[in-house]
């Protein structure tokens, strides 16, 4: 178990919220499963991403005539990736 510093008020607080959570949970455990087959994922037919599409922006003119720092169509930003593979 973890050692959170908590204060009294916070205890006060948290508590009964805790309980309430546990006690859900054991009421979840009193449901009869009896011949509910087990699932390991509620859609197995469809994946959780769909694929990338390239779209075209409507005001991407707009977008990069605002941008503090542009190349032609592109906005530029400041690297902040470090180390090797950057």
């Amino acid at each position: 178990m973890a050692h959170i510093a908590v204060t009294d008020e916070e205890v006060a607080d948290w508590g009964p919220k805790i309980e309430n959570i546990v006690e859900w949970f054991g009421q979840l455990q009193e449901i009869d499963v009896e011949g509910v087959p087990p699932a390991l994922q509620a859609d197995v037919e469809q994946g959780a991403l769909r694929p990338d599409e390239a779209v075209r922006y409507a005001g991407e003119l707009r977008l990069v005539e605002q941008a503090a720092d542009t190349d032609g169509a592109y906005v530029r930003v400041p690297k902040i990736a470090t180390g090797a593979d950057a």
